[in-house]
């Protein structure tokens, strides 16, 4: 997905987040392939990394569109409508596409989303959220399967430090970044606190098991879990616990463990296992 392939790029700058967006050189997917596939970065994942993905997706389904949205570190600390700015020109694709309430001209959509680490899930929110404003009546027949990979994990301060600091090099940073942010976020937990306001991810975990969080969702739409035992940023027992409640709530839910490998590393460490995962799951979901 670079400037010299079939997939020419638009690359939109929002406030916290650069939105890439990849158009397939076939216009029309086969019924085994994405209409679209909605990639929510890490926070803090650079755009060049993310596009590795997209590379991959290509090589897997080379017709499909791709929205890539990546999530600055700040967002983590916002709230409101100055979080879902970023995500608009990803919205903005969808409805050039048809996705959200014309007929679209052939097949319904199929729609993979790709949710990375607490930070893709906040990007999926906010997306949701832009679009529950909207009248979305969406084709009969639209199809949604999301692969959550490395999330969600509970928005605890040590998570939240561990986070923060993974790339900090050196003891002196690292104990100076724990410290400011340590203040940040007791100051940003009163100030919500004040406002009534949830604390950071709380309502986007809860929402991530409401059947009704995008207008292609229900409690049928499949999801897939990529986690690992080693990774410290969002512990495997957290992943365990969201996936278990989102059984109880009707979801398809497939889980794959991938051992010793750690947070978003899954496909770098594993990447046969990975993309093998990604295919058979996605073909599965189209047969549902």
């Amino acid at each position: 997905m670079d400037p010299s392939t079939t997939h020419p790029l638009l690359g939109v700058t929002g406030t916290t987040a650069q939105v890439a967006i990849s158009a397939p050189s076939t216009a029309v997917p086969g019924d085994d392939q994405p209409t679209v596939i909605l990639i929510f970065g890490w926070l803090g994942a650079k755009m060049a990394t993310l596009r590795k993905y997209g590379d991959a997706y290509t090589r897997l389904y080379p017709s499909s569109t791709q929205v890539i949205v990546q999530a600055d570190p700040l967002r983590y600390w916002k709230f409101g409508r100055g979080r879902e700015r970023a995500v608009l020109p990803a919205v903005h694709k969808l409805e050039q596409m048809n996705l959200l309430s014309a007929p679209p001209q052939g097949p319904p959509p199929r729609i993979l989303i790709h949710a990375m680490s607490n930070g893709g899930v906040m990007s999926l929110f906010d997306t949701a959220a832009v679009l529950r404003r909207k009248n979305i009546h969406p084709p009969t027949g639209t199809k949604c399967a999301i692969i959550f990979d490395s999330a969600p994990a509970p928005p605890t301060l040590p998570l939240t430090i561990r986070a923060f600091t993974a790339s900090t090099r050196g003891r002196l940073r690292k104990l100076l970044a724990t410290g400011i942010l340590t203040v940040v976020y007791f100051l940003i937990f009163v100030v919500r606190t004040i406002l009534r306001r949830p604390r950071p991810l709380a309502q986007e975990i809860a929402a991530l098991n409401d059947p009704a969080l995008l207008p292609w969702t229900s409690a049928k739409t499949p999801r897939m879990y990529f986690y690992s035992t080693g990774d410290v940023i969002v512990p495997s027992t957290a992943v365990e616990e969201h996936a278990a409640k989102a059984r109880m709530a009707g979801f398809p839910v497939e889980m794959i463990n991938f051992g010793k490998s750690a947070h978003v590393s899954h496909a770098r460490d594993n990447p046969e296992k990975y993309w093998e995962a990604v295919r058979t799951f996605w073909s599965g979901a189209m047969r549902r």
